[in-house]
């Protein structure tokens, strides 16, 4: 594992806000399928984790 939970949803916290920023210059096709694929990524493991607690 390269990255812990934690720091995927950091990162995930991280796109969203730069997404709202005003004066982004990130914004475009690319941020928001990075932004679905960080998301997709979390919602997986939170499924496929046997420790889970729900």
């Amino acid at each position: 594992m390269l990255l812990s939970r934690q720091q995927k949803e950091l990162i995930l916290q991280i796109l969203r806000k730069e997404k709202r920023s005003l004066f982004s210059n990130n914004k475009g096709p690319l941020l928001d399928k990075t932004i679905e694929d960080f998301a997709q990524m979390l919602r997986n493991e939170k499924i496929n984790d046997p420790d889970e607690k729900y």
